[in-house]
């Protein structure tokens, strides 16, 4: 068999595919931070990260009575975001896009606002993207005073948002603008993983991204 078909044929099992792509947004784990994360069972996830850690896929250490897993190459973090980038070619946009102002995808903005937030930093040249999906500081600076984060955090990558069809910023760079719209109350949590646009923050949004939702 060819050995990418072995490869793609671990990834294509729905629970295993979200405990990669997980750790590539999120880092390591133990198990139980898995299960919590994505809803599954503790037996039928250690079974999956079985067969990921056979396949090679993800690793396993040890820190006092917690076992970590982690992606086990550099390669994974390539591969998730242009698997985004593919996605949005090749499906189909939903019939009703989300109506709510936005949502959280792991510690990022996603939904209405993490898109529009993200096509206004590469209209205006703080991001550039590029066709694997990763994305690149540009030319202008980032506004609110964000700063790069450290290297040893992938800086930003699109993650492909279906209720959109569109991409939003994923990477630590999306965490950190999350976190500064969070701190300014321009943004504040509602129910489950939804998120709503405060008044201060619809002014803030206009006036220093353009975005108006």
């Amino acid at each position: 068999m060819d050995a990418r078909v072995a490869l793609l044929k671990e990834l294509a099992d729905p629970v295993r595919l979200r405990v990669v792509d997980r750790l590539g947004h999120g880092g390591p784990a133990t198990v139980s931070e898995l299960a919590a994360a994505l809803d599954a069972s503790m037996p039928l996830l250690s079974n999956h990260l079985r067969r990921l850690r056979e396949a090679g896929l993800v690793t396993v250490s040890r820190s006092g009575r917690s076992v970590i897993y982690a992606i086990a190459d550099e390669g994974l973090f390539a591969l998730l975001p242009l698997l985004d980038r593919l996605t949005g070619v090749v499906t189909k946009a939903p019939a009703q896009a989300d109506a709510a102002d936005g949502r959280t995808c792991y510690s990022h903005l996603a939904g209405r606002l993490g898109v529009a937030l993200y096509r206004a930093l590469l209209e205006r040249g703080a991001l550039r993207d590029r066709p694997d999906g990763m994305v690149e500081p540009g030319a202008e600076p980032l506004p609110l005073g964000i700063e790069a984060p450290p290297e040893r955090r992938r800086f930003a990558f699109e993650c492909f948002d279906a209720t959109q069809h569109a991409p939003h910023l994923a990477g630590a760079l999306g965490d950190e603008l999350a976190a500064a719209l969070f701190e300014r109350g321009w943004i504040e949590r509602g129910e489950g993983r939804d998120v709503r646009v405060t008044a201060k923050g619809a002014r803030g949004l206009r006036r220093t991204f353009g975005v108006a939702l």
